[in-house]
């Protein structure tokens, strides 16, 4: 299975930008990785883009956790994504590739900044 997700907010005073595409698959034990040749501009893109994969399992059914995510492609925008922003799309990206999401989902505050409850 496969998602990807596009965040893309313009605010007053900020624009967000990052776009995570995933594939996950069923395994025994749940698990996160990142590609060899996923491109990222530093190694904090590639690090969110883990978080945010693990953010989204830790928060399905317990019936949902027997994945393996591998991050394909991170692409974000020098001036654009910020903390927390592949994050996000990481993690947005596992549930569009599940169809499945939990009760709560994270949110973008007033001036675009993800906020995880």
């Amino acid at each position: 299975m496969e998602g990807t997700f596009r965040l893309q907010r313009q605010t007053s005073r900020w624009a967000r930008f990052a776009q995570v595409t995933v594939r996950a698959v069923a395994a025994a034990e749940s698990g996160v990785r990142v590609g060899p040749d996923v491109a990222a501009d530093d190694q904090s893109g590639r690090a969110e883009a883990c978080d945010g994969a693990w953010y989204a399992l830790s928060r399905l059914p317990a019936d949902a956790r027997g994945i393996v995510v591998s991050v394909v492609a991170i692409v974000t925008a020098p001036a654009d994504t910020g903390p927390g922003d592949v994050k996000f799309a990481a993690a947005h990206a596992v549930w569009a590739a599940l169809g499945r999401q939990p009760a709560q989902l994270p949110w973008l505050g007033e001036d675009g900044n993800p906020v995880f409850p």
